[in-house]
């Protein structure tokens, strides 16, 4: 990201599927929004009513029908020249990313039941912030238990860890 404070993300609930879901709709949009400030680079900037992977200069999260087995998915929209070193790598400078989260899912969050009385469930907190780590820059973990590895689980629950920091370190953050 250019220039502090880094990358600033929105919030825009229109579609999300609350009924049939192991958390309140209330709880869905503070397990979203309250992920994004655990990554060092990026701030909670508020609601917004643009839709995410839109090319529109605002960072959105929100919800979509993303098929297959697809939980969340982050989108860079534009980017610049590779004008950011950190060490002796040159990276891209970010514009736009937008995540969208999937409606076709069960959600419930650390601090509730899975399965709970609806069903089996994936852990929205844990699907948000490792879409919100992709924003910051960082890829997929070869380590099964990492926040970043590229797959969860029914009712796994996770949450940064080493390997996160250390990728984040490693992108001078």
């Amino acid at each position: 990201w250019p220039t502090p404070p880094d990358a600033q993300l929105r919030y825009n609930s229109q579609n999300k599927v609350t009924s049939g879901q192991c958390i309140t709709s209330t709880q869905m949009d503070s397990v979203v929004t309250g992920g994004i400030g655990k990554w060092r680079a990026l701030s909670y900037a508020g609601t917004t009513t643009a839709r995410a992977n839109r090319r529109d200069g605002i960072n959105t999260v929100g919800w979509g029908n993303l098929g297959g087995g697809t939980l969340g998915i982050t989108n860079l929209l534009s980017y610049g020249n590779p004008v950011l070193t950190c060490g002796s790598n040159s990276f891209y400078t970010a514009f736009e990313l937008d995540v969208r989260i999937s409606t076709a899912y069960r959600w419930t969050a650390t601090g509730t039941a899975c399965p709970c009385p609806a069903g089996s469930a994936f852990f929205l907190n844990s699907v948000a912030e490792h879409e919100y780590g992709h924003v910051t820059g960082l890829c997929h973990s070869s380590q099964s238990s990492a926040l970043m590895y590229a797959t969860f689980g029914v009712c796994q629950n996770k949450s940064i860890a080493s390997d996160d920091n250390a990728g984040q370190n490693a992108l001078c953050y």
